[in-house]
């Protein structure tokens, strides 16, 4: 169900998050330009931030130790991981409202299971992967 993408994005968050143990992405490796892509991208969502190390570049062997979560493991839900990496189910963003006049009662249903899809999500967070 899970795109490879968003498989390995919540390779890296779990890496991240224990430091200097990288376990899932070493199970499944990533090309290095794919992943620092991966990376910007997290970083521009806001899922993970630089950490404060001298120099700019990052460490030619483990780029991840250059990065913390931007907030709690716990707190990040699949959700966020989709909307970042633009990756979704036509359900990350709320029924327009031309939607609602040109199809009436249909997008009425439509929305109402693009609601109820993105609270699901929400509540799946990465611990529970």
């Amino acid at each position: 169900m899970l795109t490879p993408l968003t498989q390995t994005a919540i390779a890296v968050l779990y890496d991240i998050y224990t430091g200097d143990h990288p376990y899932r992405t070493t199970h499944s490796p990533v090309a290095p330009s794919c992943l620092i892509d991966l990376l910007a991208r997290l970083e521009t969502g806001g899922l993970i931030r630089r950490k404060n190390l001298p120099g700019t570049n990052l460490p030619a062997g483990d780029p991840l130790s250059s990065y913390e979560l931007a907030r709690p493991y716990s707190s990040i839900s699949l959700l966020d991981v989709l909307e970042t990496l633009g990756e979704h189910l036509n359900c990350n963003y709320p029924t327009r409202e031309e939607m609602y006049y040109r199809y009436r009662s249909a997008a009425h249903r439509l929305g109402v299971i693009n609601q109820m899809t993105r609270l699901y999500l929400s509540e799946i967070k990465l611990p529970d992967l």
